[in-house]
């Protein structure tokens, strides 16, 4: 494959710094504490065409990344805590998009198919039909599985490992250097960088992988899905992934899983799934009820339900259309819930866009 050249242009580019302004605008437009206009937000809209040639100006001087904020935060999906590092929104937010926004063309030339998450267009909804899809029309190609996952995969991946993966994509040395600036202090958490460089740093694996006469092979992240008619296909890859993540400097979870699909369901992606039925998780099913419960107590005392509730609900509710969820909508949902949380979500968000419309009206009138 050809490494990709001339990137650092595209890179400090009116058009991609533009675009980068308006990808983080959209999604940083609002504090919920206190619950107003985020005031940084509002400056680089009202003034992007000035930030642009400032940012201009930061990348091609060299930039710094600044101090981020790290946060401790409860995953109840996984079931553990997690340390989150947030980056400071100017100008450090809009440099990881512009970087991400010319590379990703390049990182998609060698993804693999079935690599899904924090990819676009390819969400766990994009793996689970197609896990789905497997196990219903290929019974005999789908009779073992294995379910792997890497231990600390962001806290253990260096630095060196990712830019010597990237110096095989790309020769600009600018663009490079910019990326490597923006790494120095690791793979973190909670960057927009960070899940691109994880999935592009994976893609030699998933192509070994597929060389071992796995018939049916998927990957959410760290975490691998594989199935195959032979056991033997199925204990020749564990040990191609734990000796390539060795040479890596990567480990290998010790509790991975091989069994046969007919006699225990494989477990990916949020669901459990048999060859014509999809089952939630336990623990997942287990927090919708708690959620339902609290959402049907509040209702009952007449008060109001906060945008959070509204949108974690809707959200759980969400993952039963995925799944056999008959019996759980007929026992524990009420008619007309999710209109009710929807009218919720669009009340709140028609208020903010109608504040936000005001404060920026004020900021380029004072302008």
């Amino acid at each position: 494959m050809k490494r990709a050249g001339k990137l650092f242009e595209k890179i400090i580019s009116d058009e991609n710094l533009l675009l980068a302004i308006e990808e983080v605008n959209s999604s940083h437009r609002w504090n919920r504490y206190p619950d107003k206009p985020n005031k940084r937000t509002l400056w680089v809209e009202a003034t992007k065409y000035e930030r642009v040639k400032e940012l201009r100006q930061i990348i091609t001087g060299g930039f710094k990344p600044s101090p981020c904020l790290e946060k401790r935060r409860y995953d109840p999906n996984a079931g553990k805590w997690r340390n989150i590092w947030e980056p400071r929104l100017w100008p450090d937010q809009y440099i990881h998009h512009a970087l991400i926004q010319v590379l990703e063309p390049v990182m998609m030339r060698g993804m693999d198919r079935w690599c899904c998450g924090s990819i676009k267009n390819r969400g766990a909804h994009y793996g689970i039909r197609r896990i789905k899809k497997w196990l219903r029309e290929d019974k005999s190609g789908t009779r073992w599985c294995a379910e792997l996952d890497i231990r600390r995969f962001y806290e253990s991946v260096k630095p060196e490992v990712v830019m010597r993966r990237f110096r095989r994509l790309v020769k600009d040395r600018r663009a490079l250097d910019l990326l490597e600036r923006i790494i120095a202090d690791g793979i973190k958490i909670g960057f927009y960088t960070s899940q691109w460089l994880m999935n592009t740093l994976l893609q030699p694996l998933d192509v070994l992988i597929r060389q071992t006469g796995i018939k049916h092979y998927i990957r959410y992240m760290d975490n691998f899905t594989l199935f195959s008619n032979r056991k033997k296909s199925i204990d020749k890859a564990i040990v191609l992934v734990d000796e390539w993540l060795r040479g890596e400097g990567l480990e290998l979870k010790s509790n991975w899983q091989k069994f046969k699909t007919d006699k225990r369901p494989p477990n990916a992606l949020g669901y459990r799934y048999k060859r014509n039925f999809v089952m939630l998780r336990k623990h997942s099913f287990l927090r919708l009820k708690r959620q339902l419960r609290s959402y049907y107590r509040i209702q009952g005392k007449r008060r109001p339900v906060s945008l959070k509730m509204a949108q974690g609900l809707l959200s759980r509710l969400g993952m039963l259309r995925h799944c056999n969820s008959a019996f759980i909508y007929k026992k524990y949902v009420r008619k007309g819930t999710q209109a009710a949380l929807k009218a919720v979500v669009r009340r709140c968000f028609r208020k903010e866009h109608k504040a936000w419309s005001m404060y920026l009206e004020q900021l380029n009138a004072a302008a």
